[in-house]
């Protein structure tokens, strides 16, 4: 046999075990999990038998298999050769990388340190390595070259994972001790039954899913947990703790599986976690007002949860409350509208599950200061036990009280952010949603604890140092990612070091890109002026002197250039006609007679105009607006401690213990659990002195920090993101929206606003609620001979390559406030416009307005088509005043027209036709629907027409539903601008579509009327 055919032999047997490592240990999972090289018996075996190995021991064929490419004929150890087809691996390849088989060896050798039996030292990890090579002990080569090429191999690891978008696990291979041992370390040592446990420690401390935080400060709250008897379950970790040299590497593991745990609880969980309710917000500044929307919040412990809820009012009532599952495990209320949330802060708030009156109960305690830190997978402020360092966060403190606490609380609050806070934070006394008698601060950025006594334990944090990357646009996704059109921030702090440096690298190889340095514990660097490309990058927080990081972040950075891995897998959505109810909702049904995908229509409804389009309106009342009274929950005690927030704290007596870095405290009356870092100085705490061990402790400087500054509303950056995602669940287009504007009224009217403008396709559900979207395809709309406007999938760098190449005149884009820009091809005609069109998979249409138009169904079908149910029952009813365009009280729903009614807290949108009146039925619809229908069912529009200037107005809050938005706005290209209309001596608030025409006009009333 030749040499070169007993090399490829070789190569052949071991690139055969690569891939058995690749499919046993990283299988393609439906979640994205983190994923360790943990190989368990069972799974050496099915590596074995995947490699078609037929000996007893796979881990000697593994051996063998590895041996065989990596010694050379004269005994001596190299990892060229592996690290070369290493090297040849496509960066962005999604095939497993050549040194999987390697590593996996690697990994053997670390599971066997603190082995006494081989008659190693438990720390010898080289010899360990050396005899599975058949190597000595001491090889100095094998030494040599691992410390050489090991953490490219593992970077490698990293990355394809990474290129995956986590269908094959997250990547955890990150060593922030012992460098080269520390990365088959952290796959080693703790095994997957005990990293399954870990999550009942993140929920027993509070810890937020997704929370970054250093080792070093995780290793804190491990210590306390794994000293405990809430951690017994844990007996394999209690005992690895023992050991002190492990702390540092449970910890780095432990800080791994925190960032990437997605809130679910998977183990036996401590009895003292049960039952936590809390409080959830988002922030809206500067679309339509600023507001502060508040909900409640829970992490359900039964594995059955339907979301079917009680709640005690204050009265004495137990009244049904509504949750709907959220991601990370987070269960969230819908009907926030309804709910007194002066009166749920105020006081205890007890929740049930429905009908099991003796069961679980999840419960909300009231603080005098209620910290909210921005969690990243709800897209939303979520309760937090205290303030955490570089994390957004708000800060709701009660002005109102019956103690003297209460007094004085917001100037402390402020002294100490001022003090400890980045420079640009806001406060507010009057907002809207924010319940009397209480101060909202909001924009904090912490950065530093308070320095003297303070009797806000909620301003204390638990960490020392933390490396935060946050802000920006964040894509919702399997992997942690941003847009590179709206890259995050990093923000560094340290209380140990004065000295901060901050790196910024590229993953795969480690380059340095740019070094920031602090003097005063402090670094904030904006990402946004350094103009960063697609790709994956490492920022690294070193602290003081010291070579190793103190802790490190992954960042990716992805636009629309370089699509999502689950692109292709985007369910495909077209509204279809063929039913009057595709004018409503997009699906994944197949159209035969009549569709509309993007700004393309085919087919023809065959409705032709019997009416004339007008000015006239018959709204002509004065707009009237009732309130409902919302209903109040928890039951305050004046006198109770959880009301007054004079707690009776028990702390363990003060040992001298300084080992000991947080100490917890409980209220001797309900039960509130606190904890103090001890290395806080206090001089009085409910009798006892904490320890004191501020000597390493540096005041942190904030006053030279940049400013908080408030974003504008980065619209083309969130189109570009979903271009990027190519479709999915609504979940993930609520993400990007919430992102821009934290209230349910924005994420409604984004995704309305890229519906209409034939961006994206909607998937609803029975209630009309979006389900599912999809990106439109790629389309050019004809606005005149030479002008394209472009909708749907257009990528920059699509574009870039029409100037390049030539294709296109030029390209101008329409930067607009309240919608992404608009991008116009100029300076092609028609034939050049087809040719584009046919080498960029898009569509040429013409009058796109006209088209979706003349496939719509009167209204009057839609009404029919509509599924009807029982007339519900309910608390409270409104009905559409037609006359006035508003809602009026009605205590009986038994005429025709729109009504919305209250169901406990959940509110419902109904149409009665008057065949429903007589059977007992009626139809779920949307809000704008609703009225609409209302309208025509006695032959009126709300839709008034302008024939001098080409506009049709509908009053504001009743907008075009489904498609016949789309219709009305694609005549221009342009979303419906807000206009006065002077109608009896009343100014109404309208919404103006531009560029109709009269014949357009007369289509649009005949079917809206008839």
């Amino acid at each position: 046999m030749s040499i070169t055919r007993q090399r490829s032999q070789i190569w052949d047997s071991y690139r055969l075990w690569n891939k058995a490592v690749a499919e046993v240990i990283y299988p393609v999972t439906d979640e994205a999990v983190p994923a360790y090289m943990d190989l368990e018996a069972d799974d050496l075996h099915r590596i074995g038998e995947a490699a078609q190995y037929a000996g007893p021991d796979a881990r000697v064929g593994l051996s063998e298999a590895v041996r065989a490419v990596t010694i050379a004929q004269d005994g001596a150890f190299s990892l060229e050769r592996v690290s070369s087809e290493t090297r040849r691996w496509r960066r962005r390849s999604i095939d497993p990388p050549p040194c999987l088989a390697f590593l996996a060896l690697t990994v053997l050798a670390a599971e066997e340190m603190g082995n006494s039996v081989d008659g190693l030292a438990q720390h010898a990890y080289y010899a360990r390595l050396a005899r599975m090579l058949a190597l000595p002990d001491n090889d100095a080569a094998l030494r040599r070259h691992y410390q050489r090429h090991s953490e490219f191999l593992w970077n490698c690891v990293n990355t394809w994972l990474e290129n995956l978008e986590g269908e094959r696990g997250l990547p955890t291979a990150y060593a922030l001790t012992h460098r080269y041992v520390g990365l088959p370390m952290s796959q080693a040592l703790v095994r997957e039954g005990d990293r399954r446990k870990l999550p009942s420690m993140f929920a027993h401390f509070g810890l937020s899913p997704g929370m970054r935080l250093a080792p070093e400060d995780v290793s804190t709250y491990l210590g306390m947990w794994l000293t405990s008897e809430v951690s017994v379950g844990a007996t394999n970790l209690r005992k690895l703790w023992q050991r002190a040299d492990s702390h540092d590497r449970i910890a780095a593991i432990a800080a791994v599986e925190l960032a990437n745990w997605d809130g679910v609880l998977q183990e036996t969980v401590s009895t003292n976690i049960v039952g936590r309710a809390m409080l959830v917000a988002n922030l809206r500044t500067g679309f339509m007002s600023s507001s502060l929307d508040l909900s409640l919040g829970l992490r359900s412990l039964v594995s059955e949860m339907d979301g079917r809820m009680e709640v005690l009012e204050t009265a004495g009532k137990w009244t049904a409350l509504g949750f709907n599952i959220g991601t990370a495990g987070l269960w969230r209320t819908t009907y926030t509208s309804t709910i007194d949330f002066g009166s749920m802060l105020d006081g205890l708030v007890r929740i049930r599950h429905s009908g099991d009156e003796n069961g679980l109960e999840y419960k909300r305690f009231p603080r005098k200061v209620v910290p909210l830190i921005y969690d990243e997978l709800q897209s939303a402020y979520v309760q937090s036990e205290r303030l955490q360092l570089g994390a957004n966060s708000l800060l709701l403190v009660r002005t109102e009280g019956t103690s003297k606490a209460a007094a004085g609380a917001v100037e402390e609050v402020e002294r100490i952010l001022g003090e400890c806070a980045r420079p640009g934070f806001s406060k507010y006394s009057t907002l809207e949603g924010l319940p009397q008698g209480w101060t909202l601060f909001a924009d904090i950025q912490l950065f530093g604890a308070p320095t003297g006594e303070t009797k806000f334990n909620e301003l204390v944090p638990l960490a020392r140092n933390q490396l935060t990357v946050s802000g920006g646009l964040r894509i919702p996704s399997r992997i942690r990612k941003w847009s590179t059109l709206g890259p995050p921030e990093i923000r560094a702090t340290s209380q140990s070091e004065a000295q901060l440096r901050v790196t910024l690298s590229t993953s795969f190889d480690n380059a340095q890109i740019a070094e920031w340095t602090g003097d005063s514990g402090t670094v904030v660097v904006d990402l946004k002026s350094y103009e960063l490309g697609d790709g994956d990058y490492q920022v690294a927080l070193f602290t003081g002197s010291k070579t190793i990081p103190t802790q490190q972040v992954s960042l990716r950075l992805r636009s629309s250039n370089e699509v999502d891995s689950m692109w292709d897998r985007a369910v495909r959505l077209v509204y279809s006609l063929d039913t009057p109810l595709g004018a409503l909702t997009a699906s994944q049904e197949e159209a035969e007679y009549a569709f509309v995908s993007g700004l393309l229509a085919e087919g023809k409804s065959g409705v032709v105009s019997s009416e004339t389009a007008s000015s006239r309106v018959f709204w002509i009342g004065s707009r009237k607006n009732e309130k409902t009274s919302p209903i109040r929950i928890g039951t305050p005690d004046p006198n109770s401690c959880v009301v007054t927030g004079a707690h009776y704290m028990k702390l363990p007596p003060a040992m001298g213990d300084k080992s000991q870095k947080i100490v917890e405290g409980e209220c001797k009356y309900c039960g509130l659990v606190k904890r103090y870092p001890s290395w806080f100085r206090r001089s009085r705490l409910s009798g006892s002195q904490l320890y004191e061990d501020q000597d390493s402790m540096t005041v942190v400087t904030v006053a030279d920090l940049p400013a908080v500054v408030k974003e504008p509303v980065n619209w083309d950056g969130a189109l570009d993101a979903l271009m990027h995602l190519g479709g999915g669940p609504y979940s993930s287009l609520q993400s990007v929206a919430t992102q821009l504007e934290g209230s349910a009224l924005f994420v409604d009217t984004f995704t309305r606003r890229l519906e209409a403008l034939g961006h994206i396709s909607i998937e609803r559900n029975e209630r009309w609620q979006p389900i599912r979207w999809e990106i439109s395809p790629s389309c050019l709309a004809l606005e005149d001979g030479t002008h394209h406007r472009l909708t749907g999938f257009w990528p920059p760098n699509k574009i870039e390559e029409l100037i390049a190449e030539g294709d296109a005149a030029s390209v101008h884009a329409v930067v607009q406030s309240n919608c992404p820009s608009t991008s116009f091809l100029n300076g092609i005609g028609e034939r050049e416009a087809l040719r584009i069109a046919d080498a960029e998979s898009a569509t040429v249409v013409r009058n796109p307005g006209n088209g979706i138009l003349e496939t719509l169904p009167r209204l009057s079908e839609v009404a029919a088509a509509l599924p009807r149910i029982p007339m519900l029952g309910f608390d409270a009813a409104e009905r559409f005043d037609l006359k006035s365009a508003s809602w009026l009280p009605s205590g009986d729903p038994s005429e025709v027209g729109a009504y919305r009614i209250r169901r406990g807290f959940e509110v419902v949108y109904l149409f009665r036709s008057s065949e429903d009146l007589v059977s007992g039925h009626a139809s779920i619809t949307s809000v704008h629907l609703a009225k609409h229908l209302a309208a025509n069912a006695i032959g009126k529009t709300f839709a008034t027409y302008f024939s001098t200037r080409g506009e049709l107005l509908t009053p504001r809050g009743c907008e075009l539903p489904g498609l016949y938005d789309r219709a009305a706005v694609s005549f221009s290209g342009e979303l419906p601008a807000p206009k006065k209309l002077m109608i009896a001596g009343n100014a109404r608030n309208c919404l103006s579509y531009n560029a109709i025409s009269q014949a357009s006009a007369d289509l649009f009333i005949t079917l809206l009327t008839t």
